[in-house]
């Protein structure tokens, strides 16, 4: 069984973290591993918005790695990398040339996870303490501003109880409805789970700050 950290619990996380760091990112900006481009609506502050991603078929803007970004030096006055670095072996390469594309004094805004299963498989290598991806950052000459938590344990335990759920409703009515319609219905179904899951982990993600789902990080060139 895999695992994919996509639900209504995880995405509602990612998104209000996402909303207090938006009115940061200004100017020309790259979204590197943009994927279907979740940010974009809330850069309200952003002139030019590029979204660059090795994937064909989410129709990027740039098809590029963050391994080898196709731009020039100081080109972007701010970079986005979430949920990334986790799928690369040599992730350093990556925050190198994340910062080689930023002006001076630009900003970088990422994320990684902390505690979550595998998932798009076998390119996972990686999960990042607070600490490490402070470290990591620091190291290749960023100025870290904050490094906030997103989730905790409840949300945590809540995620992969409604994923298991899915997962099992979808096997059930695949033979009946076919893949896609079966996932759907699976969702619609798991929704009021992921609802109580996502309130719980209001009140008791504060237990054990410790735990995370993943951490965001503001950084400075």
């Amino acid at each position: 069984m895999r695992f994919y950290p996509s639900s209504f619990i995880v995405k509602n996380l990612q998104e209000s973290m996402f909303r207090k760091y938006s009115p940061y990112i200004k100017g020309n900006v790259l979204d590197v591993g943009c994927g279907t481009r979740p940010h974009r609506r809330y850069l309200a502050n952003a002139g030019e918005y590029v979204g660059m991603d090795e994937n064909k078929s989410v129709a990027p803007d740039v098809l590029g790695s963050a391994q080898e970004i196709p731009f020039p030096d100081a080109y972007f006055d701010c970079v986005l990398c979430t949920e990334v670095l986790e799928h690369l072996p040599e992730p350093e390469k990556a925050v190198n040339e994340i910062k080689r594309v930023m002006k001076k004094g630009g900003i970088l805004y990422l994320t990684v996870p902390q505690e979550w299963g595998l998932h798009y498989e076998p390119n996972d290598y990686l999960r990042f303490t607070r600490y490490g991806i402070k470290y990591l950052l620091e190291k290749n000459g960023f100025r870290v501003e904050a490094v906030e938590r997103i989730g905790g344990i409840f949300s945590l335990v809540g995620d992969r109880l409604v994923d298991v759920k899915t997962h099992i409703v979808t096997r059930i009515l695949k033979p009946f409805f076919g893949l896609r319609s079966a996932e759907n219905i699976s969702r619609v179904l798991s929704f009021p789970a992921s609802l109580m899951f996502y309130f719980l982990g209001k009140i008791g993600d504060g237990i054990d700050k410790r735990d995370a789902i993943c951490w965001a990080v503001l950084a400075v060139k």
